[in-house]
C-alpha cells in the first residue's frame, strides 16, 4: 500500500509540475498513432542474396510457375486497382519502375531473356490505339483516337521462373526467382491473355523493396513486394520443369486441367520428398 500511495504522489508530481510524462504528440501527416516512416517499410534497402558457393549446391532443378490473383492469398498482389497514397498493386509498382523511375532497365521479350525490349516497345505492349470514325465522313480521316492502356484490373496472373537448390552449408532448401512477367487480357478480347514482357527479378528488387503490400492479419506489418516474393507469400501452381524436351505440363497433359493440376501437385510433392532426402539422421 505504501508503495501505491509513493507512485500516486510521483505520478502527480509530473502532472503538475509539466514532467515529461505525456502522450505522443503527431502531426497529421503521420496519418495514425506511428509515424508513417517506420510504421511501413517506405524507404527499404534491397537486402543482398546470401554469398553462394557453386560446390555448396548439391542438387538443383528450374521451375516455371503461375500466380493466379484470383485466390484469396494473392490479392495483395492484385489490389489497389487504383494507386492509393501509401501503396499501389504490384503492376503498378512494376510499370513506374519501367516507365517513370527508371530503376527497371532489364526488361525482355521471352523467358530466356535474349529480346530486349526498349521503354518504348515496352508501351507498345501495354498501348493500343482505336480510332473513332467520323459520324459525318465514314470514309474519311477518324474523328479522334483512343487510347487503351492496361489497368491493374486487366491483370490475372503473375509467372515466375526460379530456381530451387538444396544448399549444404546451410542445410536447406532454397528458391531463387530469376524472372517475373505479368498476365493480362487483351484489351479488345478479354477471352484473350498474352505476356506483354519478362523482367530479370534481380533487377526489380528495388522497386519491389520500396513498396508495400497490405497485410490483412496486421496492418502495422505490411511486407514490400520483395519480401512477399522471398518468403514465397502467395500460391501459384507450377506450369513447366526444366526438362529434356522443353515441354510444359499442358504440352504433356492434354485431357484436363485436373490432371495438369495433379501433374503439378506431383512435382511439389517431389520437391519436398528431395528435400528430406538430403537430410541424415
Amino acid at each position: 500500500m505504501t508503495n501505491f500511495k509513493l507512485f500516486l504522489c510521483a505520478l502527480s508530481f509530473f502532472a503538475f509540475s509539466g514532467g515529461t510524462l505525456h502522450a505522443q504528440v503527431l502531426d497529421p501527416s503521420d496519418d495514425g498513432i506511428i509515424p508513417e516512416a517506420t510504421k511501413h517499410f517506405r524507404n527499404n534497402r534491397v537486402v543482398p542474396y546470401p554469398h553462394l558457393r557453386q560446390d555448396d549446391m548439391l542438387w538443383s532443378e528450374r521451375h516455371w510457375e503461375r500466380i493466379d490473383l484470383r485466390e484469396k492469398i494473392n490479392l495483395s498482389l492484385y489490389y489497389p486497382i487504383k494507386p492509393m497514397p501509401d501503396r499501389k498493386a504490384l503492376w503498378n509498382v512494376l510499370l513506374d519502375g519501367i516507365l517513370v523511375e527508371n530503376t527497371i532497365t532489364e526488361i525482355f521479350r521471352d523467358d530466356r531473356f535474349e529480346l530486349p525490349l526498349t521503354v518504348e516497345e515496352v508501351r507498345k505492349q501495354i498501348e493500343q490505339y482505336d480510332s473513332i470514325p467520323d459520324p459525318n465522313d465514314p470514309f474519311g480521316p477518324p474523328a479522334y483516337i483512343d487510347t487503351i492502356t492496361i489497368k491493374a484490373n486487366s491483370v490475372i496472373a503473375y509467372h515466375l521462373k526460379s530456381d530451387w537448390y538444396f544448399d549444404k552449408q546451410r542445410g536447406e532448401l532454397k528458391n531463387r526467382i530469376i524472372g517475373i512477367s505479368p498476365e493480362v487480357r487483351d484489351p479488345r478480347n478479354p477471352s484473350l491473355t498474352y505476356n506483354p514482357f519478362w523482367i530479370w527479378f534481380p533487377d526489380a528488387r528495388y522497386a519491389m523493396a520500396t513498396s508495400v503490400a497490405y497485410n490483412e492479419k496486421n496492418n502495422n506489418q505490411r511486407l514490400t513486394f520483395d519480401q512477399i516474393m522471398h518468403f514465397r507469400k502467395f500460391n501459384a501452381v507450377i506450369t513447366k520443369m526444366d526438362n529434356v524436351y522443353d515441354r510444359t505440363i499442358a504440352d504433356y497433359k492434354r485431357n484436363s486441367a485436373m490432371s495438369q493440376l495433379l501433374e503439378a501437385a506431383a512435382i511439389k510433392e517431389d520437391l519436398r520428398n528431395k528435400e528430406h532426402d538430403m537430410w541424415t539422421f
